[in-house]
């Protein structure tokens, strides 16, 4: 039992780092369809795009709750850490997300559709900039002293953040194209493959310059994710990645149904485990790691039988959500207008 207990650590970075990316493939491709809705050229357009995520997007959400919780009960020192830095980040998405939600709900009951369709698209990038500088932050590094943290109000406000929200923004833009091209018909589809390739494109152009400003960052000296015990692991997966982008491009150039998608999907957790893998064992760049930031071993074995029988659970209503409302948007079920 006690050999065990010195892996617990492992194990919930594993799962935050699987959690992290269930949230920014399922919510990352509602992100993206919002964004995008700023684009539509009719009402009614932008009508067909929020019903295609009216089912799923509740339960999207629900990834974000769970990384919230496993957080604060697996790694309290990091959670507490973040939340002081990230402050401002984290309240602007939470404001985001609830701004979006109260315009799904309201879109389709208001006699201002516009109104609230104007709300879904611009709570969306605003939720979408607010997690790519929190994220940003994070991985531009953080002073902490003796289990808090020792920085200033604004410090993750800088280029590097800035550079991961553009990327990221760009990334959920590409998973919701992409969505829309599996789920809609048409010309809203015909636009949605060109407006993917453009993403896609713009991912890997955010891809490069933020790894160029990690070398640059390396060779003069300074703090960079290449500085870590792991950092170089992040080109290991590069190769994995280009494979998938041509594939991704080949899909478009087709106007597969499915398959764009999907590698769109395979593409964001190639960068979620090169990530991990750079990161590993650090908690908190530079320096804290999730040994010194981890919970007592009781709290740990008890969130590990909880994630145990909770993870399953979520795993398989979502697995059966997707089942249920498959299909194109407007058919029925698709629109989350599903009968009782």
């Amino acid at each position: 039992m006690e050999t065990l207990q010195t892996y617990l650590p492992d194990f919930f970075f594993l799962i935050l780092g699987l959690v992290l990316f269930l949230y920014m493939a399922t919510d990352g491709y509602n992100l993206g369809v919002g964004i995008f809705s700023l684009a539509a050229r009719r009402e009614e357009e932008r009508g067909v795009m929020i019903h295609s995520i009216a089912s799923t997007w509740h339960a999207s959400q629900t990834w974000l709750v769970i990384l919230g919780g496993v957080l604060f009960g697996s790694f309290p020192v990091v959670y507490g850490v973040a939340m002081s830095a990230l402050y401002v980040p984290v309240m602007l998405m939470l404001a985001g997300l609830a701004f979006r939600g109260v315009a799904i709900e309201f879109y389709d009951e208001s006699p201002n559709r516009a109104r609230w369709g104007l709300a879904f698209g611009l709570g969306s990038l605003v939720a979408t900039i607010a997690q790519g500088f929190t994220l940003g932050g994070l991985l531009s590094g953080m002073p902490v002293a003796n289990g808090q943290f020792a920085g200033g109000f604004g410090d993750w406000l800088n280029p590097f953040a800035a550079l991961i929200a553009v990327g990221g923004t760009a990334g959920f833009v590409l998973l919701g194209t992409t969505w829309l091209a599996m789920k809609t018909d048409g010309a809203l589809r015909e636009r949605s493959i060109r407006a993917a390739v453009i993403a896609a494109w713009a991912v890997l152009a955010g891809l490069s310059v933020i790894l160029l400003w990690m070398s640059l960052q390396y060779y003069e000296g300074r703090y960079s994710l290449l500085s870590l015990r792991q950092g170089r692991y992040i080109y290991f997966t590069l190769p994995i990645f280009l494979f998938e982008f041509a594939m991704l491009l080949r899909s478009l150039k087709k106007a597969e149904q499915d398959k764009p998608f999907q590698w769109s999907v395979l593409l964001f957790l190639t960068l979620v485990v090169g990530l991990a893998a750079a990161l590993y064992p650090t908690a908190v760049p530079p320096s804290l790691t999730i040994f010194d930031a981890a919970a007592p071993a009781r709290s740990l074995w008890f969130l590990f039988f909880v994630s145990a029988v909770l993870l399953p659970v979520m795993l398989a209503y979502n697995a059966w959500q997707y089942l249920v409302f498959r299909g194109k948007a407007g058919e029925g079920p698709q629109e989350g207008k599903a009968e009782n």
